[in-house]
């Protein structure tokens, strides 16, 4: 028999290998996940989503700084801003009879024009300031206020989101505060606690937060992990690495402000004792040093120098090598994180064709629509618009008892066409096909088929009544010079 000492291992079975069930231990099959020579200083801390902005205050403060004075981050938010909203989302009732869509939106026209609180813009123009403030500070607040002096008394007001504290406390009933807004023991938000007043305003007495009903509040802000409470700026990601570069450019501009200094010196001998004038004291006499008007340069110039002088030139540094290149590098990695694509943040157009835009534009488009269907429609326009239609029901301005009122669709402003040709008889195509309806292709562009057709219809009423002939019917089947592959720009 052989020792136990020296009793032969039997390998693990197949299983243990494939659960680890052995005595030694095993590395990550994950190369991210291990912790090994390179990543062992890589610890981030797995918080929750609700703790994960715990230096929000902070973060939107900067971001807010590089809007005010970084250009690629100002140019980042406008353009994300106007290319998002356009000249705004705008509903598209879909009660069952026409009479009552067309007043749904004579109703809704005349009341967006007078909905602001502050008495500033319209509705589409506070869209506008909602996208811009959510992209900058990463939320905002509306607030919906009664206004009995207009027909429908209801009016918007918005609010930046440092109105909302980092309050966290827990209530007698058994609801939580965490920063600033309240929850029922479902999760639910049932309140916000609000300052009445800006923090940052000056002279401010008393501020303290005040409880409001959550549905007199709407939260925008686009969520990116199940349970936020908060949003966090869109340039979070970002904002280190503009912060560097704008330092670094600053340092290249410094640099080449000294590399324009070109500067002459001239050397002369220094004098002889022996040829100074003596005084009584048998001492040299000292003399007073002469000032030497500068050189004028000229093209062409040739000046005499007198003998024992000298010329040198400051030699300034010149400009770096591959500053264009590592520039754009960086660039490039700031325009990929926010989803926009790099001529359209820089307005660089070198190097790229129409098909590459065209491709661009596409992705561009889907990043535009997620965040519109997803976030500012559900979180925005629909309760507003919701709230709207209960206050003109009570206000007497719509009827009772149609359930069917406050059914919308919202139709975001259309993009401009990239060949207007080509797209055009596209959407000719697909629907004398039947692969989109009439309504669905104006939609797309941003129109209601409704009002167009009664816009067509009082045209051509009115070329009959002025006797004008009528208008050409344009071909619907593209010719080959439309179709034709488009050569790259050069």
């Amino acid at each position: 028999m052989r020792p136990a000492s020296s009793a032969v291992r039997k390998p693990p079975g197949l299983l243990a290998r494939l659960f680890g069930h052995t005595t030694k231990p095993q590395a990550s099959t994950h190369e991210a996940a291990s912790v090994g020579r390179r990543l062992r200083a890589w610890l981030p801390w797995d918080s929750s989503p609700r703790r994960e902005h715990m230096r929000l205050a902070l973060l939107r403060a900067r971001a807010r700084d590089a809007c005010r004075n970084n250009a690629i981050a100002r140019a980042a938010i406008d353009r994300m801003t106007s290319d998002f909203i356009g000249i705004g989302v705008s509903p598209k009732p879909l009660a069952q009879a026409e009479t009552m869509r067309m007043r749904l939106i004579d109703s809704w026209e005349a009341w967006s024009l007078e909905c602001d609180a502050d008495g500033q813009t319209d509705f589409y123009g506070l869209q506008t300031l909602a996208m811009r403030s959510m992209l900058e500070s990463g939320e905002v607040l509306a607030l919906l206020e009664p206004d009995e002096a207009t027909g429908i008394p209801l009016k918007i007001r918005l609010i930046e989101s440092d109105h909302l504290p980092f309050k966290n406390e827990t209530l007698d009933n058994g609801h939580r505060i965490i920063d600033g807004i309240e929850l029922d023991k479902r999760g639910r938000r049932v309140a916000y606690w609000l300052h009445p007043n800006h923090p940052g305003d000056i002279n401010i007495t008393n501020n303290e937060p005040v409880r409001v009903d959550a549905r007199r509040v709407l939260h925008l802000f686009e969520s990116t992990r199940p349970g936020q409470l908060r949003g966090v700026p869109a340039l979070a990601p970002v904002l280190v690495r503009l912060k560097d570069l704008d330092e670094f450019d600053d340092a290249q501009l410094i640099r080449q402000k000294i590399a324009n200094l070109f500067v002459g010196f001239i050397t002369r001998p220094a004098s002889d004792p022996l040829s100074q004038p003596i005084g009584p004291d048998n001492q040299p006499l000292p003399t007073e040093p002469s000032e030497q008007p500068a050189l004028e340069f000229e093209p062409g110039l040739l000046q005499e120098l007198s003998e024992g002088e000298d010329v040198t030139f400051s030699e300034p540094p010149g400009a770096p090598s591959g500053y264009r290149e590592f520039t754009r590098a960086q660039l490039h990695i700031v325009a990929a994180a926010l989803g926009i694509p790099y001529p359209f943040l820089t307005g660089d157009y070198s190097d790229i064709n129409d098909r590459v835009v065209r491709v661009a534009i596409n992705e561009y488009k889907r990043r535009a629509m997620a965040l519109i269907r997803n976030v500012l429609v559900p979180k925005f326009c629909d309760p507003i618009r919701r709230a709207w239609v209960d206050a003109a029901v009570l206000s007497g301005a719509l009827p009772t008892g149609q359930s069917d009122l406050k059914l919308t669709r919202w139709t975001p402003h259309g993009w401009a066409y990239i060949q207007p040709v080509q797209d055009i008889q596209a959407d000719v195509l697909a629907i004398n096909n039947k692969l989109k309806s009439r309504s669905e292709a104006l939609l797309e562009r941003g129109y209601d088929a409704e009002l167009i057709d009664r816009e067509i219809a009082a045209d051509l009423e009115r070329e009959r009544d002025l006797g004008l002939p009528p208008s050409p019917t344009a071909s619907t089947t593209p010719t080959p010079e439309e179709t034709a592959p488009q050569e790259p720009a050069k």
